[in-house]
């Protein structure tokens, strides 16, 4: 969603601080909120994470990887993209 220079992103998942800052430095918006567990949500590990075993990289906690991750950081920019092509 975008209110004027504000673009709002929601997805499923709890993410790294990763993903997020990823979003944030590539998006055409002044400010993007990104909105976290918006529905059923697991954790969404990075590379790092994965490969220190953390606790929410591990199969019980998540069952989407890195390489899904960046796919969700992507398709947000995507949207956010089309947001301001729109205008």
């Amino acid at each position: 969603m975008r209110i004027g220079d504000l673009a709002f992103a929601t997805n499923p998942f709890e993410l790294y601080l990763d993903y997020g800052i990823r979003i944030r430095a590539r998006s055409k918006a002044v400010q993007t909120a990104i909105v976290q567990l918006a529905g059923y949500g697991t954790y969404l590990p990075t590379v790092r994470a994965v490969a220190g075993r953390s606790y929410g990289a591990i199969p019980a906690s998540t069952f989407v990887g890195p390489e899904g991750g960046q796919e969700l950081v992507e398709r947000t920019l995507e949207m956010i993209q089309a947001l301001w092509d729109k205008v």
